[in-house]
C-alpha cells in the first residue's frame, strides 16, 4: 500500500507536536508515561512559587507543580494544582508547605508533611496549606527599616552643630577601638582561643582520665553497696541504746547513785579518804624515822625498848 505524500507529512507534524509535548513535559520535569494522581492546595500568596516547581517528600521528589489559578471568586485565594506519583500514599491530613529552595535565588518549591491519621487523601482532594517563612521575607523590612534608619541619621547630621559632631566622632573612634580589641580577640593567637585551647587541653586531660574517674566512681559504688548490705539501721539503734545508758548512767552519778555518784554529789567520802591518806602519809613518815617500834630484831632474845 502505498502512502501519499498528504498522509507522510500529517504523520510526521504529529509525531513533531507529540516529541515536541513531551519534551516541555521533560522539561518542566512532568514524565508523562508514568502514572499520577491529582491533588490541590490553597494558598492566599505564592511569591517566589511557579508551575513546574519540584513537590518533595522527605526530601525525594514525587511530583511537579502543574497548574497555578487565581479564584475569580475570592482573589485571596490562589489554587495550586499538583501531580504526585501514583503510588504515594497521603495520610490525613498532609500539609503542603511552600519553602525556599535556594537562599540566592529565591526560588520555592513544595514540602509535603504527610499526617499520621487512619484514612488516606484521594486524588482530587484539596490539601492543607502552610508557607513557610525565608530568608528574604525578613530581609526587605530589614532593609527598610536600615534606609529609614540611614536617612535619619542624615537628617540628625544636617541639623547638628560643629561640637555635637566633634563628640560623634569620639564615640565613633571608641567604637572602633572597642572592635579593634574584639578582633584581636578573636583572632588564633587572641585570649579566646587560648581559652578554647586551654578548655580543649582540659577536656582531653578529662577523657584520658576516664577510666581513673570510672574506677573512682565504682570504688564508691562499692563502698556504697558494702554500707548498705552492713545493716545501718540495726548499727544505729545499737549505738542510739549505747548513747541512752550512758545518758542514765550520767543521770545517776549527778542524783548521787551509787559510789560514783556519792564521790560526785557528797563530799564527805572526799574528806574522809582525804585525812585516811594523811594519816597514812603520818604513819609512812614516823615508820621510816623509827623502825624499831614497829619492826622488832634482837639477836640474844633481849627486847630492845
Amino acid at each position: 500500500m502505498k502512502l501519499s505524500r498528504e498522509f507522510k507529512i500529517g504523520l510526521t507534524a504529529i509525531i513533531a507536536l507529540a516529541l515536541l509535548i513531551w519534551g516541555i513535559n521533560y522539561l518542566k520535569g512532568i514524565n508523562v508515561f508514568k502514572k499520577t494522581a491529582t491533588y490541590y492546595v490553597v494558598y492566599n500568596d505564592i511569591s517566589g512559587l511557579i508551575e513546574s516547581a519540584v513537590v518533595f517528600l522527605n526530601g525525594y521528589k514525587v511530583g511537579n507543580v502543574t497548574g497555578i489559578d487565581l479564584d475569580m471568586d475570592n482573589p485571596n485565594r490562589i489554587v495550586v494544582e499538583m501531580n504526585l506519583e501514583n503510588r504515594i500514599e497521603l495520610a490525613e491530613p498532609t500539609r503542603a508547605i511552600i519553602r525556599s529552595s535556594s537562599l540566592i535565588s529565591g526560588v520555592k518549591d513544595i514540602y509535603l508533611e504527610i499526617g499520621n491519621g487512619p484514612a488516606t487523601h484521594e486524588a482530587g482532594d484539596t490539601l492543607l496549606s502552610e508557607i513557610e517563612v525565608g530568608l528574604f521575607d525578613f530581609i526587605d523590612p530589614v532593609m527598610a527599616k536600615i534606609e529609614s534608619l540611614v536617612t535619619s541619621v542624615d537628617s540628625v547630621l544636617m541639623v547638628m552643630d560643629a561640637g555635637t559632631r566633634a563628640n560623634l566622632q569620639y564615640a565613633i573612634a571608641d567604637v572602633h577601638s572597642v572592635m579593634a580589641s574584639l578582633k584581636h580577640t578573636l583572632q588564633p593567637e587572641g585570649s579566646l582561643a587560648r581559652s578554647f585551647a586551654n578548655l580543649e587541653s582540659i577536656s582531653e586531660n578529662l577523657k584520658q582520665s576516664n577510666e581513673n574517674i570510672s574506677n573512682v566512681l565504682n570504688n564508691l559504688a562499692a563502698v556504697s553497696d558494702s554500707l548498705k548490705q552492713g545493716d545501718i539501721q540495726a548499727l544505729m539503734e545499737h549505738l542510739d541504746q549505747t548513747f541512752m545508758q550512758a545518758a542514765e548512767l550520767f543521770k545517776g552519778i549527778k542524783e548521787g547513785v551509787g559510789t560514783a555518784g556519792q564521790l560526785v554529789v557528797n563530799d564527805s567520802l572526799y574528806r574522809n579518804l582525804n585525812r585516811s591518806l594523811a594519816s597514812l602519809d603520818s604513819l609512812l613518815i614516823d615508820l621510816k624515822e623509827h623502825p624499831g617500834r614497829y619492826v622488832h630484831i634482837s639477836v640474844f632474845g633481849k627486847r630492845d625498848r
